[in-house]
């Protein structure tokens, strides 16, 4: 068995708590969506953004999983994540859910997000700053469309 390549994107440790898991002793389905909510807001706090509603909202609009290989009990995993798309007032990250020797795809995925205007709750374009912040996890040949350049 090989690693899974994760050199796009960025790769965030977290780990899987008792209270965490199903009767059967597994991660519990909906924890793969809150395990990728946790790390996405760990790599954004870290690069130094401040979640402040009052500027702007993100919200999802979509989010697809497969479950390869259930994660059995307490121990950390490795969430790669990375922008797969992006476009003026959204991005749509692509997921792994991997073990730490990064040799198990427990769960893959997509999740779209839109930012939103706070007083009108309308999409509204994601901010210089949002770009900066995002460049480690821009795809392969993923750059800011230059239409929304100015």
């Amino acid at each position: 068995m090989g690693t899974i390549d994760t050199a796009a994107g960025v790769v965030i440790r977290k780990r899987i708590y008792l209270d965490d898991l199903d009767g059967f002793g597994m991660l519990h389905h909906a924890g793969y969506a809150v395990l990728l909510d946790h790390a996405v807001l760990d790599f954004w706090v870290d690069a130094g953004w401040v979640a402040d509603p009052g500027v702007s909202v993100q919200v999802i609009r979509a989010l697809e999983l497969t479950y390869h290989l259930p994660v059995v009990g307490v121990q950390d995993l490795d969430v790669h994540l990375w922008v797969d798309r992006a476009g003026r007032s959204s991005v749509t990250y692509r997921f792994e859910v991997l073990s730490v020797d990064h040799t198990v795809r427990h769960a893959e995925g997509s999740r779209v997000l839109v930012n939103l205007d706070p007083q009108t709750l309308r999409p509204t374009p994601l901010t210089d700053d949002m770009w900066e912040i995002a460049t480690p996890l821009l795809g392969p040949g993923l750059e800011r469309p230059l239409s929304l350049v100015e």
